[in-house]
């Protein structure tokens, strides 16, 4: 951060200026310059001063020069950044529309900057792009149908193909999309090698964690109403689901609750947030399988898109039930499985 000397104020003393002038009748201006005016490979990063004195001097300053320095100074910071010895990342962005009408799009400059403030480099400058889009309706059994066999298609085509030739690769998952379809993702890719997960934040706008510290924390309760085995977990993180809408779907026996304490769209802000909301959700598994015996249970989760991933990733076959996860969609449906 720099500061003026006198005010001691925040001070931005940098310039975007340009190799070839952004007008022909400017310093080192020539006939493409409107067509160069935004083009990055004509920018450069100048002080103020110094930005003046090479628009001031256009003769000891050539387009030949400038072009010199700009990839002389390029060269430098890819050395210093390489110098750190940040192991590499694959960037995966996931981007599919959220009910299958509103579209996403994630800042790939924002994915980069996360990356690497978590102390890694984004892999060769290459990613996985994986979106996804259906004519058939979002609440329609095909849609999903659809979804799950592109999303067995970008794991076992394109990026197991990458990993067979790269075993030890570090991941990087960026999802915007259908609560259902990250927990089926986190669940396809596993916990056997390590992946990291980002969290999109609206305010700030950033996929870098808020906090490096606990900010909330997560308890569950156990609703017993009969003696049967039909089990729902209700998973109240981003927004408290009611009770009764679940019971419009079944007479569920037994319903688990799990809450945060401060519900909302940032509820998770740091990683401890994630690990202690894993925690609790495992727990409610554990007593399901362990003490109500029960193989089968229904899943409707409000949740952000870190724990969504984590509930895939982490979950154990045959260790946790089955789970039917719900969607709401005009009333909660029924979308994929995990653990089938």
């Amino acid at each position: 951060m720099l500061r003026d000397n006198v005010t001691l104020r925040e001070l931005n003393n940098s310039n975007i200026a340009h190799i070839v002038a952004s007008s022909s009748n400017g310093p080192r201006g020539a006939d493409n310059s409107q067509e160069l005016s935004t083009d990055i490979d004509n920018l450069m990063l100048l002080c103020k001063t110094h930005h003046k004195l090479v628009d001031d001097n256009p003769e000891e300053y050539t387009v030949e020069s400038l072009k010199k320095m700009k990839l002389n100074q390029e060269e430098k910071v890819k050395e210093l950044l390489d110098a750190m010895y940040y192991p590499e990342s694959l960037i995966i962005m996931v981007e599919i529309p959220i009910k299958n009408t509103i579209p996403v799009q994630i800042d790939h400059k924002q994915t980069i900057q996360a990356l690497r403030a978590s102390g890694h480099n984004p892999y060769r400058d290459s990613q996985i792009n994986f979106s996804f889009s259906s004519n058939s309706k979002y609440k329609d059994r095909q849609y999903w149908k659809e979804a799950e066999e592109q999303l067995n298609c970008l794991i076992d085509i394109q990026l197991n193909c990458l990993l067979k030739y790269n075993p030890k690769l570090v991941l990087a998952v960026f999802p915007i999309a259908p609560i259902p379809l990250i927990m089926k993702l986190g669940y396809k890719l596993g916990d056997k090698r390590k992946i990291l997960v980002f969290q999109k934040y609206r305010e700030p706008d950033t996929w870098e964690w808020l906090f490096d510290s606990q900010t909330n924390s997560f308890l569950y309760e156990k609703i017993k109403r009969g003696n049967g085995t039909k089990v729902a977990v209700i998973v109240s993180v981003t927004s408290e689901i009611d009770l009764s809408r679940v019971m419009a779907i079944d007479d569920f026996d037994t319903i688990y609750h799990l809450k945060a304490k401060d519900c909302g769209i940032n509820a998770i802000k740091s990683k401890e947030d994630l690990r202690c909301f894993w925690k609790q959700y495992q727990e409610l598994l554990d007593n399901i399988k362990n003490n109500d015996h029960v193989e089968d249970v229904s899943l409707f989760p409000a949740v952000p898109v870190s724990a969504a991933y984590e509930m895939g990733r982490r979950y154990m076959p045959h260790a946790y039930p089955k789970i039917r996860v719900y969607d709401e969609c005009d009333g909660f449906f029924e979308t994929i499985t995990i653990g089938d």
